[in-house]
């Protein structure tokens, strides 16, 4: 598959007469829902066949990107073409390449939309991650309403269920105290481990993610000694077992978010580590790209320093971010959204997709009705690419989703025609 990018003037008829497939399909494997409504920029897969089209603006490089073949694998399947120069129109030979097998993890919600969208990407996953359990200061579990619904689609498309618990205080964020309160008791430790093993027999979990955040330094070798615990107890009994830690770039990283995630043990005790390698561009901070590439290549070399590659899962985000500008600390928080989303706010305030080349995001500003400009960043087929061709470059052991509450139709797509999920 490749992904092509929306030109001025052009239309889905025309872009399916350009590559010889009915419209109707681009429509489906891009899950289009205003299919005559299409922003400068945007991006579409297209079934191609190893043949690619070249458009304006092309280049061996711009392909390689595009198709995650390297430049000089397109020159030696094209040796019809003279020198680097290519034409529109132009159709080169894209050589088909061995795909590498990688574990795929989405979170999910047990929410009716999110449930919906599970469903569409469910036969691309090889965990499904229900999120996710609060723990409170007995080391009981809050009950989720809905969740055997994300587990039956999980089972019936072949994909391991993951129970996530998280140090979320009720109605609140990641709570330090709390987590404190836990991880200081042996008592309540126990009684929280007793009670993840009953409710995975009962509902038929496969594997557990342990997401404890903001746990500070005083936490930290706290957190490794319940890691252990929970380790000694499930993994005999063939639990997959898994945390989630802040994007560090040394052991000693200052702030409450990064202290108490121990990378070297964590790689030592349990058989994955998430890391969150997105939020450099957050709702409540400066505009930037949520994961710029060269700042998660940066945390995925560290991490490779300390936990086994074969151990490492590289988050990915399925979301961007509206900042109204000029941005100003502690003021109105950004919104929120889909790459469906995002694609649809261009293409009303009829603005442009833009696409920077160093962070391998799209972005666009634009004006609301009240005259105040807008930035957004989001992700699109091209920044995933290249998240991918980096995944292999550093050969991870896969990557994790967040969220499903974001739908993205034709990533799950182009992860089959990039890899071999394991299932």
């Amino acid at each position: 598959m490749q992904i092509h990018v929306v030109r001025s003037g052009e239309s889905l008829w025309g872009i399916s007469q350009l590559y010889g497939i009915p419209w109707q399909q681009i429509v489906n494997l891009n899950g289009l829902e205003n299919p005559d409504q299409m922003a400068i920029g945007q991006t579409l897969l297209i079934p191609t066949k190893n043949r690619y089209t070249v458009q304006p603006g092309d280049s061996y490089f711009t392909i390689a990107q595009k198709t995650g073949v390297s430049i000089q694998e397109l020159q030696k399947a094209n040796p019809q073409i003279e020198g680097m120069t290519l034409y529109p129109g132009q159709v080169v030979i894209v050589p088909a390449k061995p795909k590498t097998s990688t574990i795929v993890n989405a979170y999910g919600e047990p929410f009716e939309k999110t449930i919906d969208y599970a469903k569409s990407a469910a036969d691309t996953l090889s965990w499904l991650s229900v999120f996710s359990y609060h723990v409170d200061e007995k080391g009981n579990l809050k009950a989720l309403e809905k969740d055997q619904s994300l587990i039956d689609i999980a089972k019936k498309n072949n994909v391991k269920p993951v129970m996530t618990i998280t140090n979320i205080k009720e109605g609140a964020e990641f709570d330090t105290e709390l987590a404190t309160t836990i991880l200081k008791s042996e008592k309540i430790q126990d009684t929280l481990i007793a009670n993840i093993e009953k409710e995975m027999k009962n509902k038929g979990y496969k594997g557990i993610n342990v997401d404890f955040e903001f746990l500070g330094k005083e936490n930290k070798e706290r957190y490794n000694q319940f890691l252990r615990k929970l380790t000694k107890k499930l993994k005999p009994q063939g639990y997959i077992i898994s945390t989630a830690v802040a994007p560090k770039v040394k052991a000693d990283q200052k702030g409450v978010l990064y202290e108490g995630h121990d990378y070297k043990a964590h790689g030592e005790i349990v058989d994955y580590v998430i890391i969150m390698t997105y939020e450099w561009g957050w709702s409540g901070g400066p505009p930037l790209p949520v994961s710029p590439l060269p700042e998660v290549e940066e945390v995925l070399n560290y991490a490779l320093t300390e936990i086994p590659k074969e151990k490492i899962i590289m988050g990915v985000n399925l979301y961007g971010y509206d900042w109204t500008l000029p941005y100003v600390e502690g003021g109105k928080f950004a919104k929120a959204l889909s790459v469906p989303q995002a694609s649809r706010l261009a293409y009303t305030k009829n603005a442009e997709i833009q696409y920077d080349q160093e962070s391998q995001a799209p972005f666009y500003t634009y004006y609301d009705q009240d005259g105040k400009e807008h930035i957004v960043w989001f992700e699109d087929l091209r920044s995933m690419a290249a998240k991918f061709e980096l995944l292999k470059k550093l050969d991870l052991a896969g990557m994790s989703f967040w969220n499903l509450a974001f739908p993205y139709t034709p990533v799950w797509p182009l992860i089959k025609d990039r890899f071999n999920v394991k299932r």
